[in-house]
């Protein structure tokens, strides 16, 4: 088998023309770039033999496309030529020949199914218009990618880093990283090896060059396993299908998983942009949370496990215009899951946003009720829910249906409903909106008092008059206010009974009656006293 020892650049590669067409090494033949050597191939690249380097020396391509051949092999200085640090591998789009060839294309020849191929040991990027994975081959970097500028761009691919270990990944921001695509299929960035030990291991993606959303996971797992990740644009009802939603969400979905399912702790970390965010999601953006795609559903917290914070999946700057959250799954991920972040007010496919609910006391034996809503998602119709002073549970008692087309909406909706309500003592009414799906979402609670019948006379007076006080049940307290909001004087009130005020100066007050001990407002009536 011949060797060749490049020790200098014009062994291999002259400033001629015709080296600038192009380089080719055939099966069966060897080169070695030592250490500390720096070599450049200023042309294409067809690779069927071996490529051997040692530690800290560089190879720079400045052609447009490098292939390897299924009989290539990029080895390093260690025994089996895989397990050692091997040398830089440096894509540069500034060919000093043609000056910017535009982006270079990468045939690797390795296949993630089969972990089968060749594998760099090293690989720096530094082409402002990126470097793309060529069709049918995937790329796989055993120790370091570094980003010096520009991106990769899987083109449907994967990219693999690390060799039974995760290796590193440097020099990733916002300018410089991964490009996933922005479709629901499509390649992965794959981290071998992850284990407790390895930490935080960083996936630095993004769906296009402006849109940077990295990910990042702890595993707790002593045993090391191959971990990969993908983002694409959108969130849909069932992960990969269904109704697009793009006011609740951060508008990015992240597809993660590793190869073998334990039940080992698995901390996930999500970064995405702030323009991404929906309008109410970014509203409430501080009480947003990583959901994940589970029993058909996006699940939901009832409280945060962490507070989301400005994105640091970066080696550069924190990025004050990108969020970050964080959680933990206690009994690991399955082999292939998916994730986004939706806000604890909104919940993710609320049926209903509730703009306001009011009930009250018409009469004596009527409550009403209004409420309006502000967008609806596949909602199916409202539930009516009552609560009697005494009783522990609310119980339905009427169904109202959604006012809208098919259950969506993004317009203001008005409800009415009139409750036959003869009750003599407080009553508790809440609305429940119910998609079609049975997912649910609750107004706020709101009470309403027994009727309270209150007559004053005569009103307007001279500062002399009487107050009846009938049907309520409880203790109350009258409270006389100026309109400064003063507390002129108090009466305690027990039952039906009659209070003859007196000497009250000139001036316009309200009558306001506090339920006993609780403190409640039940009432209020306004009183005018003219000259006396």
């Amino acid at each position: 088998m011949k060797k060749h020892i490049l020790t200098i650049l014009s062994f291999l590669i002259t400033w001629s023309v015709a080296a600038q067409q192009g380089a080719y090494i055939p099966p069966n033949s060897n080169i070695w770039i030592f250490n500390g050597r720096t070599v450049a191939f200023y042309g294409n690249m067809v690779n069927e033999g071996t490529i051997g380097s040692n530690p800290n020396s560089v190879l720079n391509f400045f052609g447009k496309s490098w292939k390897n051949t299924a009989t290539a092999r990029l080895l390093d200085e260690s025994v089996d030529g895989y397990s050692g640090k091997g040398g830089l591998f440096k894509f540069s789009g500034n060919n000093p020949l043609n000056l910017n060839l535009g982006a270079q294309t990468i045939y690797c020849g390795f296949n993630v199914s089969s972990k089968v191929g060749p594998s760099f040991p090293n690989f720096d990027v530094d082409n402002k218009l990126g470097v793309v994975l060529d069709d049918l081959s995937d790329l796989k970097i055993r120790n370091n990618l570094n980003f010096t500028t520009g991106f990769i761009f899987l083109n449907g691919w994967n990219l693999v880093v690390g060799h039974k270990q995760p290796g590193t990944i440097t020099g990733y921001n916002d300018k410089a990283f991964v490009v996933t695509g922005g479709s629901i299929a499509g390649g992965a960035v794959y981290r071998e090896g992850v284990n407790k030990a390895a930490g935080r291991v960083v996936f630095p993606m993004g769906t296009n060059i402006n849109n940077y959303s990295p990910a990042a996971v702890e595993y707790a797992a002593i045993e090391a396993d191959d971990f990969h990740a993908r983002v694409y644009d959108s969130v849909y009802q069932y992960a990969i299908n269904g109704i697009i939603n793009k006011l609740e969400y951060a508008n990015k979905t992240w597809n993660i998983g590793h190869a073998k399912k334990t039940n080992d702790d698995v901390t996930v970390i999500l970064q995405h942009m702030d323009k991404d965010e929906g309008k109410s999601y970014s509203e409430f953006r501080s009480l947003s949370f990583i959901t994940r795609f589970m029993n058909n559903a996006w699940d939901f917290l009832s409280a945060l496990e962490t507070n989301p914070v400005a994105g640091t999946l970066t080696t550069g700057p924190t990025l004050t215009n990108s969020t970050m959250h964080q959680r933990t799954f206690k009994g690991g991920l399955n082999i292939n899951e998916f994730f986004t972040k939706t806000s604890f007010i909104a919940g993710p496919y609320s049926p209903a946003i509730f703009m306001y609910f009011n009930a009250y006391r018409f009469s004596a034996y009527l409550a009403k009720l209004e409420w309006a809503t502000t967008r609806e998602v596949n909602n199916d119709h409202f539930e009516i829910e009552r609560r009697f002073e005494h009783d522990t549970v609310f119980k339905v008692i009427a169904n109202v249906p959604s006012a809208t087309v098919n259950g969506n909406s993004e317009i203001k909706r008005d409800y009415f409903y009139d409750d036959p309500n003869d009750y003599d003592g407080w009553t508790y009414y809440r609305i429940k909106a119910v998609s079609k799906n049975n997912r649910i979402a609750y107004s706020e609670t709101r009470a309403v008092p027994p009727l309270l019948k209150v007559e004053v006379w005569p009103n307007p007076n001279n500062g002399q008059f009487q107050v009846s006080v009938k049907g309520e049940n409880t203790n109350l307290e009258m409270r006389i206010v100026n309109i400064l909001g003063q507390v002129v004087r108090t009466y305690a009130i027990s039952g039906t009974s009659t209070i003859r005020v007196n000497d009250i100066a000139r001036g316009m007050y309200v009558l306001a009656f506090y339920e006993r001990p609780s403190g409640r407002l039940v009432r209020t009536v306004k009183v005018i006293v003219i000259d006396r």
